[in-house]
């Protein structure tokens, strides 16, 4: 009877060890990180450059969904942004305006273009739509520089 419990036990500890093997492995939790990046062609030294942080096409360009973080200009020229909480291997997009006149609105004319400057994180493709996630989208790595992100206006 005892040889009978400890082959059983045995066979116990055996199909567990092989068993190990199989396991997926343990998820890692995720690396928090500082994203940093200039803004180029500031043009007036007044207002907020308001930058939108986007993850994915489901949330792009929604006012309500991104996080926002918002960079007192004081100076023409360039301006350094620096969002922390960013996670090491996610892809984000960023969304940035200049609100010249501080009215915590991205203004526009009658005929809908923008008035006051904007970038996006990437390459624009075309000037004549809004850009999709995957366009300006990138994936995050604190060891690798964004490049410099230049205002643009519309006129």
């Amino acid at each position: 009877m005892m040889r009978f419990f400890l082959t059983l036990v045995l066979l116990n500890v055996v199909t567990i060890l092989t068993g190990l093997d199989s396991l997926p492995p343990p998820v890692e939790p995720p690396v928090p990180g500082t994203l940093q990046f200039s803004v180029d062609n500031v043009r007036d030294a007044q207002g907020t450059l308001w930058v939108g942080i986007y993850h994915s096409d489901d949330d792009f360009l929604d006012r309500e969904k991104a996080r926002l973080v918002s960079v007192k200009v004081n100076r023409e020229g360039r301006a350094v942004v620096k969002i922390p909480g960013m996670v090491q291997g996610q892809e984000y997009a960023l969304g940035i305006f200049h609100d010249v006149n501080d009215n915590g609105e991205f203004d526009t004319n009658f005929f809908g273009l923008p008035t006051e400057p904007w970038a996006f994180s990437g390459t624009l493709r075309s000037r004549l739509r809004v850009p999709r996630f995957k366009e300006v989208s990138f994936v995050f790595d604190e060891r690798i520089k964004l490049p410099i992100l230049r205002l643009r206006t519309w006129f």
